[in-house]
């Protein structure tokens, strides 16, 4: 086995609440947290709005995972993380990440965005100095392999993001968007991904408010809209038929206040919101508000169900590409272990050479007979070279460990060699 364990607090177990609480937590403070672990060689954190998943390598694998778990513990409420967290070693958590980077762990499956997260991650975590040759070997992988799955198959094809899912949502719950006027809170990666699939959709209107108004100039331009100061948000609020909330923020933006005044002025006129961010920017009694339909990243869980339906054969080939990926890795991280294994193998006895050759250099120089400090030399070498192998064949013997006392002959090369009984010979 690998000596990788990873934890995971995914969509799939954890309620959006949990992973919204997750979200307020610095990446960097996250990952400072994890390379303070105990007896860790290697780290790395992937941090996403539906996972935070952790990675380690660790000889000792019984102290990295109780680390993990404390680690877990200390981020969860007590009466919340049974359940909440799987872990995984070895192969298990590497074919996990292949799965996450080619999108299939994703909410909505065959999503672009996590390859570029994963990226990310493996960028970070190579500025800190958290990533090695196991975990280096392995991140690279994904990415390549995330690349793969999405040249040789379709998996990504169509509408395949958080941000085509709340629009279409908007458009499932309104009929369509002809006509209505949209605000789109927000002007970075989730807030274009949302403005791309806008596009064609025929809203009369669309407002782009986000703190920093020169982006959200760029993004209005690109949708034919007009970017609104932060300031006025309020004023605009109450001219939206639909509301997409997607900013990088760590506390709420629109609550109950906000809201309700906006539906005053409306007088009754329905507003669909959709919180895409993560931390939550919405608060939650917004919900209850007269006239307000309120959707976050937990509701999108029907859009997810049916793009899996749609994407099953994509599916099976892209597993089929991480199944030959992952036998490649592992085979690769084989091969690292044997080297890494030979070239310790190869110190340690050149430097029982050393020791060996300059003890009988200097016999030499002191006027021994050289016949004699060779010979003592080369017995001197036999005995050291051989006394941890001896040693450990002597206590398999005892113990009756017939495996190693096998590998023992197969690893020296030793031939079996039978005495032949008085009968068989001829006179």
């Amino acid at each position: 086995m690998f000596p990788l364990i990873s934890a995971h607090i995914t969509h799939k177990e954890a309620p959006m609440q949990d992973l919204g609480r997750l979200g307020d937590v610095d990446p960097q403070a996250l990952l400072s947290s994890l390379r303070a672990l105990p007896r860790i060689d290697e780290c790395a954190l992937l941090k996403t709005c539906n996972r935070v998943e952790f990675y380690v390598v660790s000889e000792d694998q019984v102290q990295a995972r109780e680390g993990l778990e404390r680690l877990v513990a200390s981020l969860l409420p007590y009466d919340r993380e049974g359940g909440l967290v799987r872990f995984m070693t070895g192969r298990g958590s590497m074919h996990h990440l292949l799965r996450v980077s080619c999108g299939l762990e994703s909410l909505i499956v065959g999503e672009d965005q996590i390859q570029s997260q994963v990226k990310e991650c493996y960028d970070l975590c190579m500025r800190q100095g958290c990533i090695g040759k196991v975990l280096g070997t392995v991140f690279r992988k994904a990415i390549s392999t995330g690349k793969r799955v999405r040249t040789e198959t379709r998996l990504n094809k169509g509408n395949v993001s958080v941000g085509s899912a709340a629009v279409d949502m908007a458009e499932a719950r309104l009929g369509d968007l002809q006509g209505r006027t949209v605000l789109v809170i927000g002007a970075g990666q989730m807030a274009t991904l949302i403005a791309k699939h806008l596009l064609g959709k025929g809203p009369q209107a669309v407002f782009v408010s986000n703190r920093t108004y020169a982006r959200a100039m760029e993004l209005a331009w690109c949708l034919n809209g007009k970017a609104v100061r932060f300031e006025q948000l309020q004023d605009y609020l109450a001219r939206a038929d639909v509301v997409l909330c997607a900013t990088s923020a760590k506390h709420i933006v629109l609550g109950p206040q906000e809201v309700g005044e906006a539906m005053r002025i409306r007088e009754g006129r329905p507003m669909f919101i959709i919180d895409v961010s993560f931390p939550r920017n919405v608060a939650e009694e917004v919900r209850s508000l007269p006239g307000v339909e309120m959707c976050d990243l937990s509701g999108l869980n029907g859009v997810a169900r049916e793009n899996l339906e749609r994407r099953r054969s994509e599916i099976l080939e892209a597993e089929a590409i991480i199944k030959e990926e992952l036998q490649l890795l592992t085979a690769r991280l084989e091969e690292m272990r044997a080297a890494e294994l030979l070239r310790s193998v190869h110190s340690k006895y050149q430097d029982i050479k050393l020791r060996e050759v300059q003890k009988a250099m200097n016999r030499l120089r002191s006027g021994e007979e050289s016949e004699r400090v060779l010979e003592d030399l080369a017995g001197a070498l036999v005995s050291r070279f051989l006394a941890d192998p001896t040693a450990a064949v002597k206590m398999a013997s005892r113990c009756g460990d017939s495996h190693l006392l096998r590998t023992t002959r197969e690893l020296f090369a030793l031939e079996e060699h039978h005495v032949p009984s008085g009968k068989d010979e001829k006179d």
